[in-house]
């Protein structure tokens, strides 16, 4: 696969390592060929590097098996889910995790992306519903458009709502910006 062709999200082999795309720009120069620059994370060492290459270069394609699983607990150190099909479970490290999980509660359907039958990475769905366990009073007057406040939620989220969301309410919250979307 030539790196022109990345895009954010894109799976790659570079030096024996399976590299996630996070940002992608091209650049052109007035002469020569332009360069391709990408921040990717590291799958298995989970650091994020940056490299510049020729927009002619070519990197090694990754074809990863999307699985059907649901997440069923923690225990501080992994994640635990289990394949939908086979109930066979699977751990993912803290650290492989991240800020996902924030959005990670009990039964989730989640997709993972397997490569040479073991785990890298799992997708979330766009949209989850989460209760709000903390909120601010909000107070109305002081605002000139909608006010905001803030909230956490169950997975210890923290994130702006509209004023009228209290305590006990569930709300729906894209997982790709953790911005709120509605009341549920």
């Amino acid at each position: 696969m030539k790196v022109i062709d990345l895009r954010e999200g894109s799976l790659f082999e570079y030096e024996g390592n399976i590299y996630s795309v996070l940002s992608y720009s091209h650049l052109t120069q007035s002469r020569g060929r332009g360069f391709v620059k990408v921040k990717v994370r590291d799958i298995k060492a989970n650091k994020t590097v940056e490299f510049t290459f020729r927009s002619d270069y070519e990197v090694g394609d990754v074809f990863v098996d999307e699985v059907p699983l649901t997440y069923l607990y923690s225990d501080g150190a992994n994640y635990y889910f289990m394949d939908n099909t086979t109930y066979e479970q699977f751990s993912i490290s803290q650290e492989i995790i991240g800020d996902k999980k924030y959005y990670l509660i009990e039964n989730l359907e989640v997709t993972g992306l397997f490569y040479k039958n073991q785990i890298l990475d799992i997708r979330l769905p766009t949209t989850v519903n989460l209760k709000v366990v903390k909120a601010e009073p909000g107070y109305k007057g002081d605002t000139v458009q909608g006010g905001k406040k803030r909230v956490e939620l169950e997975t210890g989220l923290v994130i702006q709502t509209p004023l009228f969301v209290e305590a006990g309410d569930v709300v729906k919250v894209d997982t790709r910006t953790g911005e709120y979307i509605s009341r549920v």
